[in-house]
């Protein structure tokens, strides 16, 4: 089976869900994870980041929402973003402009590039745009 771009980041996403609510006691939602990803798409319209993808900026992103979610530490200039989602106030995918990638490491790119590759997405492919399947809203 030969699935698209879109197909796979959808499947890591849910994975993602899965994996997140069974570790802990909060829950997070494909919706938000698919808002955070997106706001991630977004964001490296305003702030390119060199040698990363499209992709791997939006993994990043999603990677700092599960620490967020999970009550581990984040950057102060991070929380500021995507709290919003956190807290179920917002339900878009617009990226104010300001620096996305607040004090991202090394480390957060690296390990959201790892996620790609695990969901079969080459570097090559990490330049689309992801379009979700719509969602139910509540």
């Amino acid at each position: 089976m030969n699935l698209t771009f879109s197909e796979k980041i959808y499947k890591c996403l849910i994975s993602k869900v899965l994996i997140f609510n069974q570790r802990h006691e909060s829950s997070v939602t494909l919706d938000q994870l698919i808002r955070v990803y997106k706001r991630g798409e977004k964001a490296t319209d305003f702030n390119w980041q060199p040698l990363k993808t499209k992709a791997q900026c939006a993994m990043a992103r999603v990677n700092m929402f599960l620490r967020l979610s999970a009550d581990r530490e984040v950057k102060k200039n991070y929380l500021f973003h995507d709290i919003d989602i956190v807290k179920g106030t917002d339900r878009t995918y617009e990226q104010e402009e300001a620096d996305p990638f607040w004090d991202f490491s090394d480390l957060d790119f690296t390990s959201a590039r790892t996620d790609l590759l695990l969901a079969n997405i080459a570097d090559k492919e990490g330049e689309q745009t992801f379009h979700p399947p719509a969602l139910e809203e509540e």
